[in-house]
């Protein structure tokens, strides 16, 4: 991808400005798009591949049909270059704590209760300002080298952004993982698509991200797709990066790490690598760790931050996508609380609880 160079030299700056780097408005309000980057201080290659989009709209003098809020995440942690100060601000998006922390003075709140207390004003005057579902953009990348990928909560309203992508979509990773901020933003009613890019240094990543942007401005109608230099250059970029992969994967078991563990993958897997069941893929101070099952490695863990050691997935097939975006259509999944062991948790809309001493079934972890 040729970029050109004024525009480089403008990807460095505006971090100065807060959590809000830019938002830029078009002819109408019809479609907004939040683009997220560096909600992990040692992923800057979101915040530099936005500041690149954003130069080249002004360069080029690319019309916008509708809006662009472009926004930084944990903004200390990426000026430390970590992952994060306290905690992860990825985590613990959950309105009941949203709101325990809304009620305390902002200046005894750690690192990352701030920053998450300024992104929340942000996305609430958004909404009241702008009253339409948003689309939102979260820009990561991994330790590990291997393909980009987007991650979803699966509802239908993100499925068709998702796909538009010529990269494998991962679902059942808000099953696994509570409190991401996505799942908390699609539970308000917005659309959100979380995108991999590649390895953190990789430049690949940086250009990675800037074609998944130009395509989700697209596909949300923010901007034309023939106003958009080498649309089809983006698009080519990122279906020959995940050509060997499987165009959907399920997220089946989480590795778990914690301080102190000692916890260390064997070097050499990348995401989406096939992997025998049993075979020993990390070790911790309990000895080694072995792969569930055979499947789906994702996300294996080569850094000295984060609870996510890896993940295993399984292939999806088409033919079950098809199928569950029907059996949603007839909303059959109100009937899941029928179910023995399956009750409606009592404070968030479309969760349940799963007794796992009853449930016939076997539950994602």
């Amino acid at each position: 991808m040729s970029i050109d160079t004024r525009i480089l030299r403008s990807s460095g700056k505006g971090l100065e400005k807060g959590h809000l780097l830019e938002h830029r408005k078009g002819n109408s309000r019809d479609a907004i798009a939040v683009l997220f980057g560096g909600i992990h201080g040692n992923e800057p290659a979101g915040v530099r591949a936005i500041q690149i989009v954003l130069a080249e709209i002004e360069v080029c003098k690319i019309p916008l049909l509708g809006e662009i809020v472009a926004v930084v995440g944990n903004r200390g942690a990426l000026a430390r270059e970590e992952r994060y100060i306290e905690r992860d601000l990825n985590r613990r998006w959950f309105p009941e704590l949203i709101e325990h922390l809304r009620k305390k003075d902002r200046s005894g709140l750690e690192a990352e209760d701030r920053e998450q207390m300024e992104i929340m004003d942000l996305v609430e005057k958004l909404e009241a300002d702008t009253g339409i579902p948003l689309v939102f953009l979260d820009l990561h990348s991994t330790s590990g080298h291997g393909s980009p990928f987007s991650l979803i909560a699966d509802v239908l309203r993100n499925r068709s952004k998702a796909f538009s992508l010529p990269i494998p979509v991962l679902f059942g990773l808000e099953e696994i993982i509570e409190g991401s901020m996505l799942g908390y933003l699609c539970d308000r009613g917005h659309v959100g698509i979380g995108v991999e890019g590649g390895q953190h240094d990789d430049p690949n990543t940086i250009a990675n991200h800037v074609a998944a942007i130009w395509l989700v401005l697209v596909v949300s109608g923010v901007v034309a797709r023939d106003a958009v230099p080498q649309f089809e250059e983006h698009e080519a970029r990122l279906a020959k990066a995940t050509q060997s992969v499987p165009r959907a994967v399920e997220i089946r078991h989480r590795h778990v790490c914690y301080d102190g563990d000692g916890f260390r993958m064997e070097p050499g897997y990348e995401n989406f690598q096939r992997v025998r069941g049993g075979t020993v893929v990390a070790h911790d101070h309990s000895g080694p760790i072995a792969f569930p099952w055979d499947g789906i490695m994702v996300m294996p863990r080569y850094q000295g931050q984060g609870e996510d050691g890896f993940f295993s997935g399984r292939e999806l097939r088409a033919s079950w996508l098809r199928l569950g975006r029907i059996l949603r259509k007839l909303r059959i999944d109100r009937m899941v609380s029928w179910m023995p062991g399956v009750s409606p948790h009592p404070t968030r809309r479309d969760h349940f609880i799963v007794n796992q001493k009853i449930a016939r079934f076997k539950p994602v972890e």
